[in-house]
């Protein structure tokens, strides 16, 4: 997704939409409960950069380098991270994350993480190359590992139903996005298949309840150094979006934090 209105719409959805800064705040809980004090952290398909800013506002300790192939949503992240004055801990690259450079594979990471992004990956062929590169990553640092997506639904009319119920504003752009994202997520079965394929088995995994339209698979440093910061604090979202944030925290099956 790089079409620069599409782009524009995402974006502007990070601070709008209630499912969308539900979705930040439980990735930026559970990166916390993974990552240790001072970690660094790699993630794959950054997209605008909201997911990232969101942790890093709140874990200052981090160092974090950011991967993406589109031009216009690096161009947008790095205009974010300016803004809030994250971009002097914030490096991005442009790349495609299922090849990636010798620049990123040869660092000491702590995190590899990758959220709503794996349903952009075209077919089982491009995802076996991209859990390659993680669990490649994972061997070589023993870091741990936060894969955060869309779930592929039995009924293709069930999270159109769910968004006209639980975001009933989402702007039209938005919600042909997230439709099109479900509809082209791997299912949990699919995902777990592929993950114990690519060496990657011993991840745990979790998903929301009770519509399982978001899937997670993590595991934690292989050290078993803690994660967690006395820092971390999360600001209070704004209105809908703080029950709907918690909704998502109980109901999920299994979490890291």
């Amino acid at each position: 997704m790089d079409d620069p209105e599409a782009v524009a719409q995402f974006h502007a959805g990070g601070v709008s939409s209630t499912a969308m800064l539900m979705v930040y705040d439980f990735n930026a809980r559970a990166l916390d409960a993974l990552l240790p004090e001072g970690a660094r952290l790699l993630d794959l398909g950054i997209g605008s950069g909201r997911a990232l800013a969101h942790l890093a506002r709140h874990r200052p300790d981090l160092h974090i380098t950011g991967v993406d192939l589109a031009p216009n949503m690096l161009a947008t992240a790095r205009g974010l991270f300016e803004s809030e004055a994250l971009d002097t801990r914030i490096e991005l690259v442009e790349a495609d994350f299922t090849a990636l450079p010798e620049s990123v594979t040869e660092q000491p990471w702590d995190g590899i993480s990758c959220m709503w992004t794996l349903h952009q990956l075209p077919d089982f062929e491009v995802l076996r190359a991209a859990l390659r590169q993680i669990a490649a990553l994972r061997d070589r640092t023993g870091a741990a590992v936060w894969l955060f997506d869309f779930a592929r639904l039995q009924g293709p009319g069930t999270l159109d139903s769910m968004m006209t119920v639980a975001d009933p504003a989402l702007p039209p752009v938005l919600r042909h996005d997230g439709l099109a994202s479900e509809a082209a997520a791997f299912t949990h079965d699919e995902l777990t298949a592929e993950l114990r394929a690519a060496g990657l088995g011993e991840l745990r995994s979790g998903h929301a309840r009770p519509i399982p339209w978001l899937q997670a698979f993590w595991a934690p440093r292989a050290d078993g150094r803690p994660g967690g910061s006395p820092r971390f604090r999360l600001d209070r979202l704004p209105g809908p979006a703080r029950g709907d944030s918690a909704l998502l925290r109980a109901g999920f099956t299994a979490k890291p934090f």
